[in-house]
């Protein structure tokens, strides 16, 4: 009985360990969805192509060409930035990780599917084409970010 107890004691050790790994690597990409590189990469892609979007129900062909190199380009800037970051890291291994743990809550993963959502995308290209033909700020031209730091 107590060689079972040690096992169960080191697979939560285990499961402790991969929960802080995940954990550190979702801190990291909080910081790069949030970061200026970031919100000015998807707004310049926004920008570009907002133009071929229409406010009707039905949903153009080339919507997906340009949702899919969309996301392409979210998913390919998170990676390469988690690769810089965290040294040896692999997409897979992570996805793989996060499936295990379960842990797919939180403002982050809400946040990551939103990029991934298609509505949610053709929306954000609408609200950009608006701005752009009323000559309005959008959210991020509003805001101003100052550091506390000295």
């Amino acid at each position: 009985m107590a060689g079972l107890e040690e096992k169960e004691e080191v697979l939560a050790e285990d499961d402790s360990q991969d929960t802080f790994h995940i954990n550190f690597l979702v801190g990291h990409i909080e910081n790069i969805i949030l970061g200026e590189e970031f919100a000015s990469l998807r707004e310049n892609f926004l920008a570009q192509h907002c133009h071929i979007f229409d406010d009707a129900e039905e949903n153009k062909l080339e919507y997906m060409d340009i949702y899919k190199q969309y996301t392409d380009l979210i998913e390919g800037h998170i990676e390469k930035e988690l690769t810089t970051r965290e040294k040896g890291f692999q997409m897979s291994v992570f996805l793989r990780e996060l499936t295990k743990s379960h842990t797919l809550d939180g403002e982050v993963f809400d946040l990551l599917l939103t990029f991934t959502d298609f509505l949610a995308f053709k929306a954000n290209m609408l609200e950009v084409k608006r701005s752009q033909e009323d000559n309005s700020a959008t959210l991020t031209d509003l805001l101003q970010i100052t550091s506390f730091k000295s």
